[in-house]
């Protein structure tokens, strides 16, 4: 398959709303929140695929290429290989970002760190997320972060579940951005209209 760059955007989405989301009426999911929701988006069915990472490796790339981050990553385990697809595009397109894991908790062997990856002392990186619903994810990534002394210049994440996360990150002086929100998800559904297939 062929795709345009002024595509890629496009063409995530609709992997995203096919493989990535489910409407539930009858039994509701339970979220890592805690919450109970119709909705329930899984996006490592698409970031663990080929051209699912490619594309979200050209997307987010794009997005932040201007900040010129020395590193981007997130909290394991959503944010891996969305960290791994952008450090890969980086590094095609000749502006090479390390990507780094934020553990949930510090190793209790070794040099006893919670944030791998070759990030040098105060480097300005960008956290990734696959979906915010209230940021507490991604507070505690960038509580690590900021405890070893690097600075955040943006969270990015594929999905805003628009429950009060982007609110959180602001409270806590994060600059945030979403590539689609569920809303974008819950106005293609009602649409009708066919997913896009391979």
């Amino acid at each position: 398959m062929s795709i345009l760059p002024s595509d890629f955007r496009a063409r995530l989405f609709e992997l995203l709303y096919a493989r990535a989301f489910r409407l539930n009426d009858t039994t509701p999911f339970r979220l890592a929140s805690g919450k109970e929701s119709r909705y329930y988006i899984d996006c490592r069915e698409v970031s663990l695929d080929a051209e699912g990472a490619f594309l979200i490796g050209e997307v987010l790339f794009d997005a932040i290429r201007a900040l010129q981050p020395d590193g981007v990553g997130g909290m394991t385990l959503g944010a891996d290989p969305i960290a791994t697809a952008v450090s890969l595009t980086s590094f095609l397109k000749h502006q090479p970002i390390g990507a780094f894991i934020v553990r949930k908790e510090p190793k209790e062997h070794g040099r006893g760190r919670q944030v791998e990856g070759a990030l040098r002392p105060g480097a300005r990186v960008v956290v990734v997320e696959d979906v915010v619903t209230t940021g507490g994810s991604t507070l505690r990534a960038a509580a690590a972060l900021r405890k070893e002394g690097h600075h955040i210049l943006k969270v990015i994440a594929l999905i805003d579940r628009q429950e009060g996360g982007a609110a959180a990150l602001a409270a806590d002086g994060l600059s945030f951005e979403s590539l689609f929100t569920l809303d974008d998800f819950i106005r293609r559904a009602s649409s009708k209209s066919t997913p896009a297939q391979r």
